[in-house]
């Protein structure tokens, strides 16, 4: 009599093809001797069932004074995973809670689950996403619908969003009738223990097949390289070399969140003295690296960067050296870059894509002051005191109130007599500049669209600058100009920013273009004399 089918939750890991013996993908010390499993018609699979001490429930604690507890029993919760080989590829299957705890680190196949469910997954049948957004606080987010649907309603960026799991229902139910697709398959399907081999080389297929015939290519642009992963021991070698050789070619230290300027006066770094550098870079912190002492990935995240105020003391906020260093680094014929202490790997032609659109992002003719310190609302002011006919000040003092969700919006930083709104910031991390992308972003889309907010612009211009703004009349074509200015002090002549910056820039870009805007982009440079004072010695305190 045949075997009859039961509905089976499976949830599968496809093993990396270099590894072929058993004792490299379970970890064995953890189970009992694996029971060899037939299958009919095929062969024989490895059960490894994980070493499980019976024990009370938590909660019998509880009626511990009351009762004998052995009245009520003994639990135990059986983990297992059964590693199978099909077609020269090993799989396992997990069960039990701990099951997915014997595999060994690193040796299972990453996105597997969702590569195989974009690829069988129903277009139409989408549940639930799960998503890492590359913005100004790098979420995670998980959507669920409550019916069927497609992708693109659960809002994707596809340019800034990196898609970690989805659920739907696969086109072909043979492979399933519901999948979740991560670095596992999760998949509820109709099967006997002698369809697995046959299923198992079903989903090896979907992996491999090519997205690029989809309408999810672009799933390919980013992924987070896990920690536990052999790459990651490559890159940071590679990073160690390049402070060895002292090639500092791609590599800079930046403020990896918004931070309040009036409180911080400059930056101190361990070992650094005490001495206060008015702005983080990388050169402040090869200074403190004295004596010939190798510079590893230990030591960047063992070493701090410090905010300090005029009396040298430590306020606001301090992160490790590690969390402030961007680097990018060619490996194996992809770009990895290292942004807020996780390395990214990221496809060539998404690289070749992004640089390209960044490249045609119009240069400014703007002449703005070099920087000399004391954070970016100082230098706007300074700005408009010294040139007070061809700017006004519209920054974070003169913020617009302005209801249907927005808050406090500031319209600009600076606002030109040749109808320029000019948003400032101090470079930073990706998820720094990306708020100035958004200031840009969101004031703009306001003053094309809502007369309310060009009114309340208007009134806290004075004049000329206020009959600039037609309250009654939404901005012509290129009428307006919005440029993003960075305060930088690399030696590159034109604006250099992060990778992840420049996908945001590019996205804001388009947008704003479409509302009918110029937009371009400009960088301030530090000026000279500033830039060799940025070791401020403690003050002495006389004796009193």
């Amino acid at each position: 009599m045949a075997e009859k089918k039961h509905n089976t939750q499976l949830n599968i890991f496809l093993v990396k093809d270099k590894y072929s013996k058993p004792d490299e993908i379970i970890k064995a010390n953890s189970c009992r001797n694996p029971i060899n499993i037939p299958i009919s018609g095929y062969g024989n699979g490895l059960l490894y069932i994980k070493h499980s001490p019976e024990k009370y429930p938590k909660w019998a604690s509880m009626f511990r004074e009351v009762v004998d507890i052995n009245l009520i029993g003994k639990t135990t919760n059986v983990s297992a995973a059964f590693l199978l080989e099909v077609n020269r590829r090993y799989f396992i299957l997990v069960f039990g809670q701990g099951g997915r705890f014997l595999i060994q680190d690193d040796v299972c196949e990453e996105r597997f689950g969702l590569l195989v469910a974009l690829n069988s997954v129903d277009k139409e049948s989408f549940r639930c996403i799960d998503k890492q957004s590359l913005d100004s606080i790098e979420s995670h987010t998980r959507i669920q619908s409550g019916y069927e649907t497609t992708a693109d309603q659960f809002g994707l960026d596809v340019e800034q969003d990196m898609l970690k799991a989805i659920v739907g229902a696969p086109k072909n139910h043979a492979l399933g009738k519901r999948m979740t697709g991560t670095d596992s398959l999760s998949v509820v399907v109709e099967m006997r223990l002698s369809n697995l081999p046959s299923l198992l080389s079903a989903y090896k297929d979907k992996f491999e097949e090519d997205l690029t015939a989809t309408d999810y290519q672009w799933v390919n642009n980013i992924s987070v390289v896990k920690s536990t992963s052999m790459v990651v021991d490559v890159l940071n070698e590679q990073l160690e070399a390049k402070f060895q050789n002292k090639d500092y070619s791609n590599l800079w230290l930046s403020i990896p969140q918004i931070i309040n300027w009036d409180s911080v006066k400059g930056f101190m770094y361990t070992n650094g003295r005490k001495l206060v550098h008015p702005d983080i870079n990388l050169e402040g912190f090869l200074s403190t690296v004295r004596g010939g002492q190798s510079i590893t990935v230990d030591l960047l995240k063992l070493r701090r960067v410090f905010c300090a105020d005029e009396d040298h003391n430590q306020v606001y906020a301090s992160w490790p050296v590690h969390k402030c260093l961007y680097a990018e680094i060619d490996y194996d014929s992809n770009k990895y870059i290292l942004n807020d202490g996780k390395w990214f790997k990221v496809s060539q032609d998404f690289v070749t894509k992004t640089n390209d659109e960044f490249s045609h992002i119009a240069n400014s003719s703007l002449k703005l002051p070099s920087y000399m310190g004391g954070g970016e609302g100082k230098y706007n002011r300074d700005v408009s005191n010294a040139f007070p006919e061809q700017f006004a000040l519209l920054d974070d003092e003169n913020k617009i109130f302005h209801g249907g969700g927005h808050g406090q919006i500031e319209a600009c930083d600076l606002f030109s007599i040749d109808k320029q709104l000019i948003h400032v910031k101090i470079y930073g991390k990706s998820s720094v500049l990306s708020h100035l992308f958004a200031q840009g972003f969101v004031s703009g889309q306001l003053i094309q669209l809502d007369s309310e907010f060009r009114d309340k612009m208007r009134a806290k211009l004075g004049s000329p600058f206020s009959d600039l703004i037609n309250v009654h009349k939404r901005p012509d074509e290129g009428e307006f100009t919005i440029i993003y200015a960075v305060i930088s002090d690399s030696e590159a002549e034109e604006l250099y920013l992060p990778f992840f910056s420049r996908v945001n820039l590019n996205n804001t870009y388009k947008t704003l273009s479409g509302f009918g805007y110029k937009v371009e982009k400009l960088k301030i440079p530090v000026d000279d004399s500033y830039a060799k004072t940025k070791n401020v010695p403690p003050r002495k305190h006389k004796k009193s």
